[in-house]
């Protein structure tokens, strides 16, 4: 039977065949006023029944990263990776105001850009700070997560994006750079399934890589207001991404999800938000100013909300 989502202040307990049942649902965001007017999309409120999940709801309605805010997010990358190319994660860049996550980027100074790394025909130091916030808690199938956003004005790539503790499943739900006109009306999916050397888990070959695009129906610049970023995990071979409530993308074993090991994606994954200056990018010489990344209009990305629902199936 098909049931309809009429509201969200509904039933509190969680699935006992997960461990998310443990959440206390007085202190998990999970009926925030930010998203309590907002349907989840069409689709999926017909199609189930839901219920929250706590501990990744987040309405970020505190005065300051505190004490609430530490109890689901890192400040940084659990294992202390800096970031790709010239991007240089510093727990200084994100912040809380007026109810929103923001992460910022800016300039490193000379004396703190360390030692330049080579990525093979370009060359950079670690010469751009920007915010990186990471779930405390894995999220497991299935599961529907969305995000309010608002991304930079930046040469950036601005994330909402998942990976496992073993780096072998990544999703990203939307990867936006800010800097034309073109790329930042698309919503960018893409899917990587790692192998890895068992051993030192060092990256051997990608499985993925099948990126998709999507925009909002009148091509809205998603630097200019709040749009919502959606991501249903069914099953490890089954999943939907969700632009302002639209499904724009469905990605299966059917299409263009590939595992020759055959798992699929299988594992937890932490929710993350950041920005990062891309190497493909860079080599092109598409990468923010010191002006750019100094100015305050532009060097922001916002997250207003998060929340997430798991249905019975």
């Amino acid at each position: 039977m098909k049931h309809k989502l009429l509201g969200f202040g509904l039933i509190l307990s969680l699935s006992a065949c997960s461990n998310i049942n443990q959440i206390d649902a007085k202190s998990a965001n999970v009926s925030s006023p930010d998203w309590q007017a907002v349907p989840l999309p069409a689709k999926l409120a017909e199609a189930y029944q839901w219920q929250p999940v706590g501990f990744i709801s987040d309405d970020f309605n505190y005065e300051q990263k505190n004490k609430a805010f530490y109890q689901k997010w890192y400040d940084n990358h659990i294992r202390g990776w800096k970031g790709p190319g010239a991007t240089y994660f510093s727990a200084d860049h994100s912040f809380i105001q007026n109810g929103q996550l923001v992460l910022t980027a800016a300039s490193v100074p000379a004396n703190q850009q360390g030692k330049t790394i080579d990525y093979g025909n370009f060359k950079t130091k670690k010469t751009i700070y920007t915010g990186f916030v990471t779930a405390k808690q894995n999220i497991e199938y299935p599961i529907y997560v969305e995000a309010s956003l608002k991304v930079s004005s930046l040469a950036l790539a601005n994330n909402f994006w998942m990976l496992s503790d073993d780096d072998r499943n990544e999703i990203d739900v939307t990867e936006t750079y800010g800097d034309s006109d073109k790329t930042v009306t698309h919503m960018s999916t893409n899917y990587h399934i790692f192998k890895r050397d068992p051993v030192t888990n060092d990256y051997l070959e990608d499985y993925g890589h099948k990126q998709q695009f999507a925009t909002t129906a009148d091509k809205a610049k998603l630097n200019q207001d709040f749009h919502r970023f959606g991501f249903f995990w069914k099953s490890p071979k089954y999943m939907e991404f969700y632009l302002d409530g639209k499904l724009v993308r469905t990605l299966t074993d059917k299409n263009d999800l590939n595992d020759p090991d055959g798992h699929f994606m299988d594992r937890g994954m932490r929710i993350i938000f950041d920005m990062e200056d891309h190497v493909w990018r860079a080599r092109k010489g598409i990468t923010p100013s010191k002006a750019e990344l100094s100015d305050p209009s532009k060097n922001k990305m916002f997250v207003d909300w998060i929340r997430a629902y798991k249905p019975n199936l």
